[in-house]
């Protein structure tokens, strides 16, 4: 495994990244604006709870839909690679598949960060002051970092069913939708299929963040338990999407 080859890999997304202004909108500037506009709106309304404000509710959704919005951008990337025959060139290279998984692993590290800086200044600007510590905002981190690899897990298996970028970002909202209702904003208490929110990973990862900026002690098994099946999700979610993307590169 060589580390030139890796960063090579690396600068080549994030420099696609900034090539494509609407992407770059859509999914790393549209949560904060997003927060913006609710932080205004919803930052004094007591809706769901007597002791948080809706948007204080909301804001562990936001984002974990920021993450979830990589399935949108992997799934479009991959199939615009593949449709421009850019994935045929790769494979005449000396890139080895651990090399092309660990360069996707720090590509896709550094966008969760950006939009954790982006929306926490956001709604930091709004009024919102989580009872969460240092070590507390590092398991965030973490959280929607697992998150995104599940995410990009989902967006290779959308890409494997897509011939073209675009057909690629609409099957995207196959995966992001039920997530984002289910998962993220909605808590699944209020749900008539409140049982559904147990199967998303969005869901274990908005809880865990949102028990955390409640000041919940870290020690606290609920936050553990959930950063664990979110693990074993994500695990087996980017498993499979990589299988499925290495089989149709030998395609």
């Amino acid at each position: 495994m060589k580390l030139q080859r890796i960063l090579t890999i690396v600068r080549m997304e994030l420099k696609r990244f900034l090539k494509e202004p609407l992407v770059l909108i859509f999914t790393l500037l549209l949560v904060p604006v997003l927060m913006l506009v609710f932080g205004l709106t919803m930052g004094s309304s007591y809706g769901w709870s007597e002791d948080y404000t809706i948007f204080e509710i909301m804001v562990p959704g936001f984002l974990a839909y920021a993450c979830l919005l990589t399935i949108y951008d992997v799934a479009a990337s991959v199939a615009s690679e593949r449709e421009l025959g850019l994935q045929r060139r790769i494979n005449t290279t000396p890139l080895t598949s651990s090399e092309y998984i660990v360069s996707q692993m720090i590509s896709y590290t550094i966008k969760p960060m950006i939009q954790l800086v982006l929306g926490f200044g956001v709604a930091y600007l709004v009024g919102y002051r989580p009872l969460n510590s240092f070590i507390g905002l590092l398991l965030i981190i973490l959280f929607l970092v697992i998150l995104t690899f599940c995410s990009v897990g989902f967006g290779l298996m959308t890409a494997n069913f897509a011939k073209t970028a675009s057909t690629a970002g609409g099957l995207a909202f196959i995966f992001i939708v039920p997530q984002q209702i289910f998962g993220t904003f909605i808590p699944p208490e209020f749900m008539a299929a409140q049982n559904f929110a147990w199967f998303l990973p969005s869901y274990y990862a908005t809880n865990g963040i949102g028990l955390i900026f409640a000041g919940v002690p870290l020690t606290d098994s609920m936050i553990w338990i959930r950063l664990g099946i979110l693990t074993g999700i994500s695990a087996v979610i980017y498993a499979i999407g990589l299988i499925l993307h290495n089989r149709n590169k030998r395609t």
